[in-house]
């Protein structure tokens, strides 16, 4: 520091004397002791729902891109397909039914026997198959149902803590300007009233 910045801060300096008898104190410095504070308050309340977001939004990218193609989608759902142990119930119920029959009849292990059995196996697998993908797509809907929810939070999260941060920093630049020009009308003032001072100091000499 400078032999005439140690003069200003100095109880000798007009500013520095002024300083001490009246007191001068910088409100910003402490407004911003608390508005540092915002950005890791904003952080640790905020984030949380942000990386959640962002996960859910990747994941919601990456089904939507799979249903631009529902062929490969639907293919994707039924390859996972198994019968049900109810419609296996159902279609070991029934055959034994229809071979019961064939055999009162006369025709078990004929053509036409194996032409009804194929049949009713043929339905019970095809209602049974759409009810399977019914189920899918539903348990489907739901969970990308929840992620939208979760990246739509994580959105809103994001949205508030850029306004809470923002707001800090529109905050800050107010007072570090009202500050700057409350200083340089304190200087103005000072200065007006030395040279004042000065001049009638002269006046009266002469």
């Amino acid at each position: 520091m400078s032999l005439w910045d140690n003069y200003k801060q100095s109880p000798f300096s007009p500013q520095g004397g002024f300083d001490m008898l009246f007191g001068h104190n910088d409100p910003s410095k402490d407004a911003n002791r608390y508005m540092d504070q915002i950005p890791g308050v904003a952080d640790k309340y905020f984030n949380p729902f942000i990386k959640s977001g962002q996960q859910a939004g990747e994941k919601l990218q990456g089904q939507y891109d799979k249903m631009m193609d529902p062929t490969a989608f639907m293919d994707e759902i039924m390859g996972k397909y198994k019968m049900s142990k109810g419609a296996e119930y159902q279609r070991d119920q029934l055959g034994q039914g229809i071979s019961a029959t064939a055999a009162a009849g006369g025709i078990a292990g004929t053509p036409d026997h194996q032409r009804q059995f194929g049949e009713m196996s043929e339905g019970i697998m095809s209602q049974d198959m759409h009810q399977y993908l019914m189920d899918a797509l539903g348990i489907h809907a739901g969970a990308l149902s929840g992620e939208q929810d979760i990246y739509g939070k994580g959105f809103n999260a994001s949205g508030s803590a850029a306004d809470m941060i923002g707001g800090n920093l529109a905050s800050q630049g107010t007072m570090a300007y009202q500050q700057a020009n409350q200083k340089n009308m304190d200087r103005n003032a000072m200065r007006n009233a030395l040279m004042k001072a000065l001049a009638q100091g002269a006046g009266a000499g002469g």
